[in-house]
């Protein structure tokens, strides 16, 4: 089974350093929803493998899908 990797083309979107600040905030928030709230296991979860994914894989595709709120598409 593949894991999302921080190389994948998701994560190459240009975006402000307030919607960067706004996907983390509501990253966080739902990470200690979960009852995840240790700081040392966020960072733990969070932290990169030499191949670009995350300890916890669930956590980048967590972390696109708060993106994905924040930075709605532009309506056309």
């Amino acid at each position: 089974m593949a894991y999302t990797s921080i190389n994948d083309a998701r994560f190459r979107r240009q975006i402000s350093l307030a919607d960067a600040y706004r996907i983390l905030a509501l990253f966080i928030e739902r990470y200690n929803a979960r009852g995840e709230s240790s700081s040392v296991a966020l960072l733990t979860d969070t932290g990169l493998a030499p191949d670009g994914t995350t300890c916890d894989p669930a956590q980048l595709d967590d972390f696109l899908a708060c993106a994905d709120e924040v930075i709605k598409p532009t309506p056309k």
